[in-house]
């Protein structure tokens, strides 16, 4: 009597529902690797667009694994990553979140010459300087 039990309690366990593994989360998409042509330190002054409030800052530049980073330095804040880099020609565009606004980058390269934008949705800025490094 007691096997006949064990086996019902086995079949009535085999039978049941079971619960499908949970699904992994799906992977973030890899953001696109920009190729370093332009590395190095940039010295910029920051402006309103009609130049008054200028601001120095620094624009760093590196191969990190053989992808561009970008860095900008302002003394008033904290240094921020420029991301979602992409580049046409002489220009990599970016996003900035510097004070908490997300803001759209635009840097030119001329030489070791550098000219951009920084445009968000209140304010917007132009920048220009030279390599230093």
């Amino acid at each position: 009597m007691f096997t006949i039990a064990q086996l019902a309690a086995a079949a009535i366990i085999a039978g049941a529902p079971t619960v499908p593994p949970k699904a992994a989360a799906p992977a973030r998409a890899p953001e696109a690797c920009v190729t370093p042509e332009h590395t190095g330190t940039f010295r910029v002054t920051a402006s309103k667009l009609d130049g008054t409030e200028g601001i120095p800052a620094v624009l760093l530049l590196e191969n990190i694994g053989g992808c561009l980073e970008a860095t900008f330095i302002t003394d008033g804040s904290n240094p921020a990553a420029i991301d979602h880099l992409a580049k046409a020609g002489d220009t990599i565009q970016g996003r900035l979140n510097v004070t908490g606004n997300e803001t759209q980058v635009t840097v030119r390269f001329d030489g070791t010459t550098v000219a951009g934008s920084i445009v968000g949705k209140k304010q917007s800025w132009k920048f220009e300087g030279r390599k230093t490094s």
